[in-house]
C-alpha cells in the first residue's frame, strides 16, 4: 500500500521536473543574439578635453572718462538748456564754474531710483500739448515720463522727447572736485 508520503513526493518530483523543462526554453535566444550584436559595435573616438587655460582678468581703466559717442554740450551756446535746469548760466569763462552740483535734499521716487541703461523707451504720445514718454524697466514696470521730469541716478533731467529718443541732461561728476552737465539719451525700442 501507498502512504501519502510518497504521492506529495511524486507530485513533488513532478513539478519541478515540470519547472525545469519549462525554463529550459530557448526563447531568449533573439534577445541574446541582440545584446551581443550592440556590444560588436565599436565605440566611435571621442577627443578629450582640452586642457583649460586661465586668462588674466583686464581692468578697464577709461570708465570714469567722457563717452566718446556722446556729443560735447557747450553751455555758452545753449544757455537756454542751463536755466531749463534750474541752474545759473555758468560758462568756460565764468571763475565759479564749479557752482552745478546736484541738490542732496531732495527726495528721489519713481524713475531717478533706476539707472538709465535698465529703461527703454517703448513709446510716446501727446496729451494737451504735453508729450509724454512711455518707458519700461527691467522689471517689465511701465512709466511714463514729460519734458522736466527727473531721471536716472544722476539727476538727470529730460530736456526732450521726440519718437525716435528721449533726451536727458544728467549732472556728472568731473574728477576734479566739479560737477559738469552731460547730455544722455534712451533710444526708442524698435523690433
Amino acid at each position: 500500500m501507498i502512504n501519502c508520503t510518497t504521492y506529495k513526493l511524486f507530485y513533488l518530483g513532478l513539478f519541478t521536473s515540470l519547472f525545469f523543462v519549462g525554463c529550459a526554453d530557448k526563447g531568449m535566444t533573439d534577445l541574446e543574439q541582440y545584446v551581443n550584436e550592440i556590444k560588436a559595435i565599436e565605440n566611435l573616438h571621442v577627443d578629450e578635453i582640452p586642457e583649460y587655460q586661465h586668462i588674466p582678468p583686464y581692468f578697464y581703466a577709461v570708465q570714469d572718462m567722457r563717452n566718446p559717442f556722446l556729443p560735447i554740450i557747450n553751455n555758452a551756446r545753449n544757455p537756454n538748456l542751463i536755466d531749463f535746469l534750474g541752474n545759473n548760466n555758468a560758462t568756460d569763462d565764468d571763475p565759479d564754474a564749479c557752482s552745478h552740483h546736484p541738490n542732496v535734499n531732495r527726495v528721489r521716487v519713481g524713475l531717478e531710483l533706476l539707472p538709465l541703461d535698465a529703461l527703454e523707451m517703448v513709446g510716446m504720445l501727446e496729451m494737451d500739448g504735453i508729450k509724454w514718454a512711455l518707458i519700461v524697466s527691467n522689471e517689465r514696470m511701465i512709466y511714463r515720463a514729460r519734458q522736466g521730469d527727473y531721471i536716472g541716478e544722476n539727476d538727470g533731467k529730460i530736456v526732450d522727447i521726440s519718437e525716435e529718443q528721449i533726451d536727458i541732461m544728467e549732472l556728472l561728476p568731473d574728477g576734479k572736485g566739479c560737477w559738469t552737465y552731460e547730455l544722455t539719451s534712451i533710444r526708442a525700442f524698435s523690433k
